[in-house]
């Protein structure tokens, strides 16, 4: 493989053409520069297009620019990222990451064997939302577990009682604790504009202690 730059004014490529036609265990080897050539991976790789950066630079293996950068496709999937982040999207209005099932497929799918199977967080809007057109907004299982998880809010000082929110829309639930070993839960029962939402507070039945079935 020469290492040389594209020539310039090149014959241009026919409409119905194909400008460039790789053949071999790997097709294409493209490498960015100051990235050296690497023969061993070329022939594991065995792919019909190999894009290498170079680490140092922060350059992609492969770039690419449109109205759709890149279009994928496989048997088995269209994208497979492996690395300390496998895939990541970025963007500044719309979605990152944006999945579509055209049938009864997920959309999205987090598996783990160890962490949460799905992480999501935002620093002023709802960390996840989820929503239904004719069933429920969502399922919760466990095997062994509890199904949900309130972590209740404790109060800064530990000689004060917590207090309740003071922003609320209907319908929010509220679990607060004020030693940390005991709580309590409130729904939010109105939230009037420019006033401090009330919240009634759930009664619930003696404890009950869990143990092995």
């Amino acid at each position: 493989m020469a290492d040389t730059d594209a020539t310039a004014g090149a014959a241009p490529a026919p409409e119905d053409g194909t400008t460039v036609i790789g053949l071999g265990v790997t097709g294409v080897a493209g490498y960015a520069r100051p990235a050296p050539r690497d023969p061993a991976r070329e022939q594991s790789a065995r792919a019909g297009v190999l894009g290498v950066g170079d680490q140092s630079a922060h350059s992609p293996g492969v770039a690419g620019f449109g109205e759709i950068g890149v279009i994928s496709s496989g048997s088995l999937c269209g994208v497979h990222g492996r690395g300390e982040t496998g895939v990541r999207g970025e963007t500044l209005f719309s979605e990152g990451v944006y999945g579509v099932a055209r049938a009864t497929g997920a959309g999205v799918v987090g598996e783990s064997k160890d962490g949460p199977g799905v992480l999501a967080s935002s620093r002023t809007d709802a960390g996840l939302r989820a929503q239904s057109v004719t069933d429920v907004g969502g399922v919760f299982s466990s095997g062994n577990g509890a199904q949900i998880e309130l972590t209740p809010l404790l109060a800064d000082d530990p000689d004060v009682t917590v207090r309740l929110p003071a922003a609320g829309r209907l319908g929010q639930l509220a679990a607060l604790s004020d030693d940390g070993s005991t709580c309590r839960l409130y729904l939010c029962v109105q939230a009037p504009e420019n006033a401090p939402a009330h919240w009634a507070e759930i009664q619930l039945g003696p404890p009950v202690e869990g143990g092995p079935q």
